[in-house]
């Protein structure tokens, strides 16, 4: 028997060889596919593994916290807890800390903005005239931010007023002391206020004819306190300058004149729990400078700038101010004369200060980092405390927030303090509510005890913090830098290519992520006990859950089951942020008030939960691939094996004449098949880890080597109908075509309708033919409309994108593959039809019918074959992809609609190679045969 078979392999060379290419390309196709979709499970599986996790597995926030689109779309913006103050109470924070599962729980108090007192020092030794006696500088600073867009002249510039005569400082009495305010010569102080028109003591100038001639300050708003300062200095013969006297009378010289431009800087003020947020993000090994905040600490002893010892309260401060501000400070001195300022008083020496002549001698430009690094010690003011609240979009298409008011009187206004600036763009628009923390004075501050001011004890790196994955490193972490990105050409011409950066404007767009930090028991000398955020002063709890180890299933639950506990237990907002990945959303920003055009932006978003989406799509289409693919390869098989018991019928059929019953006839059927298919399994096999890097797809040797067992299983499974048909109880039968008992005539007067009553003389066989389109089209169908429903789940997500990019190639493989599959098994239907009727194409051709009209015919056949597997395949598709996803949508039916078409359109390029093949069917002998 084994030599029979091998005997007629040989005489039938083409057809073993078409059959041995057959096997090969569905074996190895399947082997490649099934491999490359189980390597694609694993990688995106692997993928989202690596980079699911932040900083912390749940979030914990206050009843109510959720903002509409979150609530909607699970989308949460940038630095979302810059406006969340307080909520939930120590007593919660303790029970979630409590709950079993919970590895961390690191609480953090929003307290609001408050201002970091800096200064530029700008150095105007070289602009002072030696010649002159009295000369006044004056520095103009001009403040830029969004990337130069923005502009703001300072309308109180500090000027230095350099003269030659002796100055006489005020002497003011040593603290504990029951001295008085005074000058060296006797001058009567009161009288010096009193005509300056303030409480300040001015500098004395001495004229040379022995007249005192105070230099008064010029009169400021409420809101310029602590900027317009006119600063004295000698310039002694021997070329230094004295700026002052020390505490002993004697004066100060220095070599260098120097002046500062006071720079405030709004600070993001949270409270934390030093050894949770050690324990979540490692920010005790992120101190850069000095030293870690203690757990309870308090307060940190220091002195005052009058040598006071005052207790103030510990911050840790971030390296970097991360604002996006510039300072450029013109210097200009007065023209040769007099300034003409000594004396003067009130409106009268605005006057003259506005209307002096100056000549611009130079500039200087610094940057927030500049100054802000250079700030020792580094103090903050809590005696304003302001907080905002969230953007409200009037379009969520793009997301366009609406400007709000700010009243600047009522935010920045002290009552008991002065010479504490306001930070010059917190004039700017802002788009997040503002109000102002009531001030806590507290009895120390009454007694003088303690001033309201922090000072740092430490500086932290944010870039040091535990590093967790680029792609989940989304918003939702505590201190990310913000930025937003250009989303247009105009934009991107604006900013020059660069992201925009949030400024010292506390109601701003951009929020900045907390700048300072000290501890929760520190709260109680910021807030008054009374206020309700003192009694919830916790504005979110960071849950990290212990045993999470991947996306698995039981690590899900784990978070799902401790979430859950959370929620039973205090009744707070509880989400699970666990594989929460970026999602760019683009913002439409208004203009500034101070130069900046509107900006359309691409901004960070998180979407919470996606690499779980992710994982659970990519399990979906996994399944669906495999089991299509070996159905394409198990139907392509069958027709292919199929076609070449039918082509040797009449063989067959002698061999049953001559005595052969069906089993032996089947045996030898089969017997022929396994020799094919364990030639083709050995060749697939070598194909496949041949082709598998090239294709970047893990191969292991043993799966190459299942190639061999699968084609042989695979061929003997397809030949299996064929070989039992072989034979039929009366061999004679099989000596006609197989075709359908003749019925009553009927005329069919188009191509259309002949060929479709020639797919219905063979309904088997077009049945075949069709339902190998259809499964290539559902395929296609599927995998088209899953690969769509994957990305919807994780549209514009870092994490989505990293995984689309890995699976999308073995994804469209394997449609392609199916389809061609497909396509092929319609083509050997088309031209076995086409063999079996040779002698009726010959009859047309011979009765008149030109090649045209035979190859019209054919590609008719073809179409309607297509049109039929194709609709059936797309809807299947379709169907089975909207009980995946569990939902219909307009995308999916016109998806399944193009691919219908598609099939259609391949199956009439198939049938061209069958219609060629019948021009070159010989009519004469085909006639004579007949």
């Amino acid at each position: 028997m084994l030599r029979l078979a091998a005997f007629h392999l040989r005489h039938r060379t083409l057809r073993s060889l078409a059959l041995v290419l057959g096997i090969l390309l569905a074996t190895s196709g399947f082997t490649l596919l099934t491999a490359g979709a189980r390597s694609s499970q694993l990688r995106t599986t692997g993928t989202v593994d690596d980079n699911y996790r932040g900083a912390y597995d749940i979030l914990v926030r206050p009843q109510g916290a959720r903002s509409a689109l979150e609530g909607t779309e699970g989308l949460v913006r940038p630095n979302f807890l810059s406006g969340q103050f307080g909520g939930i109470t120590a007593a919660q924070q303790e029970r979630i800390a409590r709950t079993a599962g919970v590895d961390t729980a690191a609480p953090v108090a929003m307290v609001g903005y408050v201002v970091s007192n800096n200064h530029a020092v700008v150095d105007l030794t070289a602009q002072v005239d030696r010649t002159r006696t009295q000369q006044l500088l004056t520095l103009r600073p001009t403040w830029h931010s969004d990337r130069g867009l923005s502009r703001i002249t300072d309308d109180a510039p500090p000027r230095v007023y350099v003269t030659k005569n002796p100055l006489l400082w005020p002497r003011y009495p040593k603290v504990g002391s029951d001295g008085t305010l005074h000058y060296a010569d006797g001058t009567d102080s009161g009288r010096v206020q009193k005509q300056c028109g303030s409480d300040f003591a001015p500098v004395l100038e001495v004229l040379p004819d022995g007249r005192r001639v105070p230099l008064c300050q010029p009169p400021v708003s409420a809101l310029s306190d602590g900027r317009g300062w006119l600063v004295a200095a000698r310039l002694t013969a021997d070329g230094a300058f004295v700026t002052g006297e020390d505490e002993h009378g004697r004066p100060v010289r220095q070599s260098r004149l120097t002046s500062v431009v006071q720079w405030p800087m709004t600070m993001l003020l949270a409270a934390v729990d030093p050894r949770q947020e050690a324990r979540l993000v490692g920010l005790d090994k992120a101190v850069t400078e000095g030293r870690y905040l203690r757990q309870d600490e308090t307060t940190e002893n220091g002195r005052d700038e009058l040598g006071a010892v005052h207790r103030y309260v510990p911050l840790l401060a971030s390296a970097s101010p991360q604002i996006d501000e510039q300072l450029e400070v013109g210097i200009e001195r007065s023209r040769p004369g007099g300034p003409g300022v000594a004396g003067l008083a009130g409106e009268r020496l605005s006057a003259r200060l506005d209307a002096l002549p100056g000549v611009l001698l130079g500039t200087r430009v610094f940057t927030a980092e500049e100054v802000y690094g250079a700030a020792e010690p580094r103090t903050a003011d809590l005696t304003r405390v302001i907080q905002s609240g969230r953007p409200d979009y009037r379009d969520t298409d793009p997301l366009t927030p609406a400007p709000v008011p700010a009243d600047q009187e009522a935010l920045w206004r002290l009552e008991h303090a002065s010479g504490l600036p306001v930070p010059r763009f917190a004039q700017d628009t802002a788009h997040r509510p503002l109000h102002r923390v009531p001030e806590h004075r507290s009895p120390e501050v009454v007694a003088g005890e303690w001033n309201g001011d922090a000072v740092t004890v430490g500086t932290f790196d944010p870039a040091r913090l535990t590093e967790f994955s680029a792609l989940s490193r989304v918003p939702l972490e505590t201190y990310r830098p913000v930025d937003a990105t250009a989303a247009d050409a105009a934009t991107r011409r604006l900013l020059g290519d660069r992201p925009l950066l949030p400024n010292g404007n506390p109601g701003g767009y951009l929020a900045t992520p907390p700048q300072l930090l000290t501890t929760l028991a520190a709260l109680t000398r910021i807030l008054d006990p009374a206020s309700e955020q003192a009694r919830a002063p916790i504005s979110a709890v960071r849950v990290r859950v212990s045993g999470v180890t991947g996306t698995d299933a039981a690590s899900r639950e784990r978070v799902r089951g401790v979430a859950e506990e959370i929620t039973r237990a205090t009744g707070l907002d509880v989400d699970l942020t666990m594989g929460s990945s970026p999602a760019p959303r683009t913002v439409l920003l208004g203009a500034g008030s101070h130069g900046r055009d509107p900006l359309t932006l691409s901004e960070g978003w998180s979407v919470k939960g996606v690499a779980v989406a992710v994982v659970e799509a990519a399990d979906r289409k996994s399944v669906l691939l495999s089991g299509l693919v070996l159905v394409v390869c198990v139907l392509f098989l069958l027709n292919a094996v199929g076609a070449g018991v039918r082509d040797r019928r009449k063989e067959l059929a002698v061999l049953g004449c001559l005595g052969w019953t069906r089993r032996r006839v089947a045996s030898l059927v089969l017997t022929e098949t396994a020799l094919v298919g364990a030639t083709a399994g050995a060749l697939a096999a070598a194909l496949s880890a041949a082709l598998a890097p090239l294709l970047g797809i893990d191969v292991p040797p043993g799966r190459a080597a299942l190639a061999l067992p699968v084609a042989l299983a695979l061929s003997l499974l397809a030949a299996l109908p064929p070989a039992l048909r072989a034979t039929p109880r009366h061999p004679a039968r099989a000596l006609r075509p197989p075709v359908r008992a003749a019925r009553r005539p009927r005329r069919h007067r188009t191509l259309a309708g002949l060929a479709a009553a020639n797919l219905a003389r063979t309904p088997g066989r077009t049945a075949l033919g069709a339902l190998a389109l259809a499964v290539g089209v559902c395929a296609v169908t599927a995998v088209t409309s899953l690969l769509t429903s994957f990305q919807d789940d994780v549209v514009g997500t870092a994490l989505g994108d990293a995984v689309a990019l890995r699976v999308r190639g073995i994804d469209l493989a394997a449609a392609a593959g199916t389809a061609l599959l497909g396509a092929l098994a319609v083509a050997d239907v088309v031209f076995l039809g086409i063999r079996e009727r040779a002698a009726e194409f010959a009859v047309l051709r011979a009765t008149g019918w030109s090649d045209a009209h035979l190859v019209r015919l054919v590609l008719h056949e073809g179409a309607q074959l297509g049109i039929l597997g194709a609709t059936a395949g797309a809807a299947t598709g379709a169907a089975l992809v909207g009980w995946l996803t569990g939902t219909l949508t307009p995308a999916l039916a016109a998806t399944a609609a193009a691919a219908a078409l598609g099939g259609v359109l391949i199956t009439a390029a198939a049938a061209l190679a069958p219609a060629a093949a019948l021009l070159r069917l010989p009519t004469a002998p085909l006639l004579a045969e007949d």
